[in-house]
């Protein structure tokens, strides 16, 4: 007998708009590393605490979180603004969230002597497409397309570059500010057959981390 599963009771969903947007992927570093070595709560409290104060910046910045997930985030710019106000938008809330992150640092790490936190960021931009879509009647935005995969792929190779800001060259051409350092190089993401133009627009990655800096900052 055919199998009509799929044609029962489809997901709610909207229909599509290309759009072009600024995507932006981060991700905590060394989360897994934290989360066999710490007790689970602690972790958890230490990333909704950043998590939280992210979302305002991106918010200020007129972005929107799409998705969390773990230790990531996942967010769009330009829902209500042109391409190159969104890609600096993100530019510039992914400079606050930094310095959010060294702010947090500074307010635990001196008195028990312990090594920061840190993030990585992918950055790109491009056309995809844009609705809502939901299991169970529960709508949700989606943005999906390639620039979507590429951007998550940047965040990951900030790793492997040890780089812990890598913007693609088609948002860096958009990005007004002038007092960007950020050099140029030609990298192979995995899943993508052709070579991807990028700026390394970050600083290298310590390595800092301990029992007695988790703890305080975990409140």
């Amino acid at each position: 007998m055919e199998n009509n599963y799929l044609m029962l009771n489809p997901p709610s969903s909207t229909p599509d708009q290309e759009r072009e947007l600024a995507i932006l992927f981060l991700d905590i570093r060394n989360f897994t590393g934290l989360m066999e070595s710490q007790p689970g709560q602690t972790v958890i409290h230490i990333v909704r605490r950043l998590f939280t104060a992210f979302n305002q910046i991106v918010k200020k910045f007129e972005g929107k979180v799409v998705e969390i997930a773990g230790d990531s985030m996942y967010i769009v710019f330009g829902l209500q603004t042109e391409l190159k106000t969104s890609v600096n938008n993100a530019y510039h809330a992914a400079k606050v969230m930094f310095q959010t992150v060294n702010l947090f640092n500074e307010a635990y790490d001196e008195p028990y002597h312990g090594g920061p936190l840190e993030i990585g960021v992918g950055l790109h931009a491009g056309k995809v497409y844009v609705g809502e879509f939901g299991l169970d009647n529960a709508q949700q935005l989606s943005v999906m397309g390639l620039p979507v995969n590429i951007a998550s792929r940047l965040q990951a190779k900030t790793k492997e570059l040890n780089n812990d800001m890598i913007i693609s060259e088609d948002a860096y051409r958009l990005i007004t500010d002038d007092k960007v350092i950020a050099r140029h190089q030609t990298i192979q993401l995995q899943g993508i057959s052709t070579g991807q133009q990028v700026r390394l627009a970050g600083k290298p990655y310590g390595n800092h981390q301990n029992l007695d800096y988790l703890l305080a900052i975990s409140g």
